[in-house]
């Protein structure tokens, strides 16, 4: 008996030391996890006010309330209270195809919506891509999760046409995607993103001359397109050592006919009205809305608060977004929607809240319903 009790500590032993050791040699030789900066592109961050030689800050102090001690209860929260944290259904979708991209001639601001935070646009007979995360899971791995709510997207990565130009906001799960990039790398002409985040994108065969990288407050023009890294404040990083080794960033992008803004993820502050006060009022307004906790309030506001800084932005509509597409946080999925559009009505914030893959033209067409309300079993 003694010996059989020997043996099977030493099975179940084994079994973990291997476990560790494959978990190990996963984070530690992936290609999901991207890789940091060289010293010599640290080197050249070395006037950003905001790096301190080794890792990037918030232009104010932004904690996250979380210690080792809230992990049995979080976990407990997120697995066995109450609630629904994914849709009982499907969520509606509209499919597309190249044909519903071909380019416009005229002036209006065309915009898909994938769920969660990656949009397509058309501005200015441009194709833009905003955090182009189409992947089936917000993690390095589909089997780590959290997965996708709806299986299937409006349109394939691959299916997609020839794109103009690509921007990410931060290097997260949930807004860069590694399997999506293999998909996209070779139609696209130009990446813009945080200082840092090429660093990810030329590990995985994206050429270097093809990414420009930017500190907020930069501005860069072409083809009739104006690029502008503005503050936001968050944290990044995609491994166990290497958090805020890249910037994160939230972005304008004006042209002779639009002005719109994509605020990424973050906590509310004043940087909001900052930026209002410099390149608002905005015609559009595409604002963080979901995967928010008392916890880690500093770095996802709530969704009065999204509606807030889009009065700060002076915004003439506001769609939205960080929803719809992954359950990364306690609440219920469609609490966000709910919520920002009480507070969007007190405030008198137009929104628009558009199904995945539907068409949103500006001006024009900009759909409004509450469908969520309608996913039911």
């Amino acid at each position: 008996m003694k010996n059989s009790v020997i043996m099977l500590a030493i099975v179940i032993g084994s079994f973990a030391l291997f476990a560790v050791f494959g978990a190990l040699v996963f984070a530690t030789t992936a290609p999901q996890f991207g890789q940091n900066p060289s010293d010599s592109s640290k080197a050249t961050y070395k006037d950003f006010k905001y790096f301190n030689g080794e890792k990037f800050e918030n232009a104010i102090e932004t904690k996250m309330d979380i210690h080792a001690a809230d992990f049995p209860k979080m976990m407990y929260e997120f697995y066995f209270v109450k609630g629904q944290k994914e849709p009982p259904a499907l969520l509606p979708q509209k499919n597309f195809t190249k044909v519903d991209l071909n380019l416009h001639n005229d002036s209006n601001l065309y915009l898909r919506w994938f769920g969660h935070s990656a949009i397509y646009l058309e501005m200015a007979g441009k194709r833009i891509l905003l955090d182009p995360m189409l992947g089936p899971a917000a993690a390095p791995h589909p089997y780590l999760g959290p997965n996708r709510f709806n299986k299937e997207l409006p349109m394939k990565a691959e299916d997609l046409p020839n794109i103009d130009f690509v921007v990410f906001s931060h290097d997260h799960y949930d807004h860069l995607d590694y399997q999506t990039i293999l998909k996209i790398k070779d139609k696209v002409g130009h990446f813009y993103v945080p200082l840092g985040v090429g660093s990810h994108l030329i590990k995985w065969g994206v050429m270097e001359k093809n990414i420009t990288e930017m500190k907020w407050w930069d501005e860069l023009e072409i083809e009739g397109l104006r690029f502008i890294s503005t503050p936001a404040r968050h944290f990044s990083g995609r491994g166990l050592t290497n958090r805020n080794t890249t910037l994160w960033s939230s972005w304008v992008i004006q042209s002779k006919y639009h002005n719109i803004y994509f605020s990424r993820d973050g906590g509310y502050w004043h940087g909001f009205k900052d930026i209002g006060d410099k390149y608002g009022p905005f015609d559009f307004c595409m604002m963080e809305c979901g995967a928010y906790n008392k916890r880690w309030h500093s770095i996802h506001m709530y969704p009065e608060e999204t509606a807030q800084a889009s009065v700060d932005l002076r915004a003439k509509l506001m769609m939205p977004i960080h929803w719809g597409g992954f359950n990364l946080a306690l609440h219920d999925w469609d609490d966000s929607p709910k919520r920002v559009s009480v507070k969007a009505a007190d405030l008198g914030i137009k929104l628009v809240t558009p199904i995945i893959g539907e068409e949103v033209v500006i001006p024009g067409r900009t759909p409004n319903e509450k469908w969520w309300e309608n996913v039911s079993d």
